[in-house]
């Protein structure tokens, strides 16, 4: 019986005996061959500079181009909303929701400012109630601003994390340049204009838009 315990024993531990234990190497080392990318964090890839480079002679002139009356592109959108993104609009992929601009003049209805991803709701046919909610950060949703423009795409960057840095530092520069000085208590009331994006995932739901430019009244 002793002699059977042993030998079950030793054959247990053939298994062991035969595997190879292999350290984990870093995944530098692991791709030198260099057939795998294996690091998607480029620590030269800068994007404040690149938005900082395109903003004023390419984001805004060109948001500006596309952009119709908020009135005009929101009946076009109710309309035919792929005939609408086509004027007003950009989309990378077919089957994908259209992204488009308007400008647009109206008065703050409500101001919701108790949360980093603070908005306020815009009256812009003047019938008292907000036709849209307006972004104004610092947390945005979405990547309206970088999804809205055609002259730079996913296939600009080398990866994912790279084009989704970009929409953020789109996001963060308007945030930045405009959207962070805002009177925050005392916004109700106002009139407010911008040139802005929304993205069209749902074109019977209320837009919610990410700002490019916003100028508010001046106090009374």
């Amino acid at each position: 019986m002793a002699r059977r315990l042993v030998i079950a024993i030793l054959a247990a531990g053939l298994p062991l005996a035969a595997c190879k234990l292999v350290k984990n190497e870093p995944p530098q080392v692991a791709s030198a061959a260099g057939s795998v990318a294996t690091s998607f964090d480029n620590p030269a890839f800068d994007p404040e500079k690149t938005v900082e480079e395109i903003w004023q002679p390419k984001l805004l002139p060109y948001l500006k181009a596309k952009a119709g009356p908020f009135a005009e592109v929101r009946q076009a959108v109710r309309a035919n909303p792929d005939e609408a993104g086509k004027r007003f609009g950009y989309r990378a992929v077919d089957g994908m929701p259209w992204t488009v601009a308007a400008t647009i003049d109206g008065k703050i209805t409500a101001a919701d400012t108790g949360t980093r991803a603070a908005t306020i709701e815009v009256d812009a046919d003047g019938d008292g109630s907000a036709d849209l909610t307006v972004q104004i950060g610092p947390v945005f949703k979405g990547t309206s601003l970088r999804d809205s423009i055609d002259f730079i795409s996913f296939d600009s960057f080398a990866n994912q994390i790279e084009y989704a840095k970009f929409g953020k530092a789109l996001n963060a520069h308007i945030y930045d340049a405009t959207l962070g000085a805002l009177p925050r208590d005392k916004l109700v009331g106002r009139k407010v204009t911008l040139l802005a994006a929304f993205t069209l995932d749902d074109p019977k739901a209320k837009p919610l838009v990410t700002p490019a430019e916003l100028s508010l009244e001046a106090a009374p």
